[in-house]
């Protein structure tokens, strides 16, 4: 499956949507300089030391945060684990790793979250909508979106 690459809008924000891409495709579409390479390396060694190995399949992960953006050198990458979409053994070994946010931080340069529709907190509606500081700043309407991309 090729990624339609989407575009990023006046404002540096990825069009609305959630856009499905492989990590490769990510790579080419996030990677053009060495700080954002730097974050997708962090992010790979996070999937296969800490994801791959509680899950029996990729688990379901969105990506948001400056690095989604046109930011030259954002400082991290927020992601998001669809728990909705996991088993039951897989939703607590997710949630059991959210348990670890700060170490998680701190080694991979990733902010882990979780969405689940059980919780009453929309995750992915939230990391799609934009700081208010952020709207104030660019004189953005208060129901401004941006895209956030899934691996598959």
């Amino acid at each position: 499956m090729t990624l339609a690459i989407p575009r990023f809008d006046a404002h540096g924000y990825l069009e609305a949507g959630v856009h499905r891409c492989t990590f490769q495709e990510l790579e080419r579409l996030l990677g053009w300089n060495e700080s954002r390479r730097h974050l997708l390396r962090q992010l790979q060694q996070f999937i296969d030391e800490r994801l791959l190995p509680e899950f029996s399949l990729h688990p379901p992960l969105v990506l948001d945060g400056h690095f989604v953006t046109r930011q030259e050198h954002p400082q991290e990458i927020v992601a998001v684990v669809l728990m909705d979409e996991l088993g039951d053994e897989s939703f607590w070994h997710a949630a059991e790793l959210c348990q670890h946010y700060e170490a998680l931080r701190s080694r991979y340069q990733v902010r882990l979250f979780v969405h689940t529709s059980s919780s009453g907190i929309n995750a992915l509606a939230r990391i799609q909508g934009i700081d208010p500081c952020e709207l104030l700043e660019k004189n953005l309407y208060h129901q401004h979106t941006k895209g956030v991309v899934r691996l598959h």
